[in-house]
This record gives C-alpha cells, structure tokens and sequence, in this order.
C-alpha cells in the first residue's frame, strides 16, 4: 500500500512540475490580478460619478438658495414681524372710492379719515394694484 502511495505521489509531482501545469498556474495567475485590477476601476469610476453627481446637487442647491433669497429678502424680520409689515403696509394703501356712476366721491388712507374708512365698509372690492386699492359704492 505504500508503495502505490509513493507511486501516485510521484506521478502527482509529475504532472503538477510539468511545463503545462505551471503554464495554466500563471495563466490562472494573471488573470485573477487582471479581473482584481479590472473591479478596482470600475469601482473608481463608481465613486467619481457619485462626486460629480454630488457637485451637481450642490450646484442646484446653490441655485435653489439663491432663488430663495431673492423672494425673501434678508432683512432681519422674523416671518411674524414681516407679516406684521405686510399687514401695516396694506392698512396704509392709498385708497379711492367711487360711486355706482363710476365718479371718485373719497380717496385717501383709510387710517386718517373716518369718513373715508365708512365709505370703505359700505363699498365693493373692485382691484388693488400695488400702493392703491379701489372701491365702488352701489346705490
């Protein structure tokens, strides 16, 4: 028994030193290094894309900021106080009101004349345009 076991020891030796063998072992070789090189680009290039998808999100948050900046100006208001503003502000349009004859009876700001702010609480809506607002009296 042991010598057939050193006969297939022999013949293992054999064919794994033959010329063939470590032709496939090196073959075998190279390309485990060129697959393992392979994923290593590709999972650079990976990673590059997600940066510069990043710096494209970081553009278009810029761009997102700066829009809302525009429509919200800094002016160091709270959003109470700037609805405050906005409230005073419209409370001080110049107003005009006119008749069913389409004839201006008042205008002026509703905050300084009592007869014009009557006028105004009998009256119809018509429009506002920026500073002015317009009423019409139905008689």
């Amino acid at each position: 028994m042991s010598n057939r076991k050193n006969q297939n020891n022999n013949l293992n030796n054999t064919v794994m030193n033959s010329s063939k063998v470590k032709t496939q072992k090196n073959l075998s070789a190279l390309l485990g290094l060129a697959l393992a090189v392979i994923t290593l680009f590709q999972a650079g290039s990976v990673k590059s894309n997600e940066s510069s998808d990043r710096s494209l999100t970081s553009i278009e948050e810029a761009e997102l900021r700066a829009e809302i900046d525009s429509i919200f100006p800094d002016d160091g208001l709270t959003i109470t106080e700037r609805a405050y503003a906005e409230i005073e502000a419209e409370q001080t349009n110049y107003v005009k009101v006119f008749n069913a004859n389409n004839e201006l009876v008042a205008q002026g700001i509703t905050t300084e004349n009592e007869e014009l702010r009557r006028l105004v609480n009998q009256a119809d809506f018509l429009i506002q345009v920026p500073g002015q607002k317009y009423y019409r009296i139905s008689e």
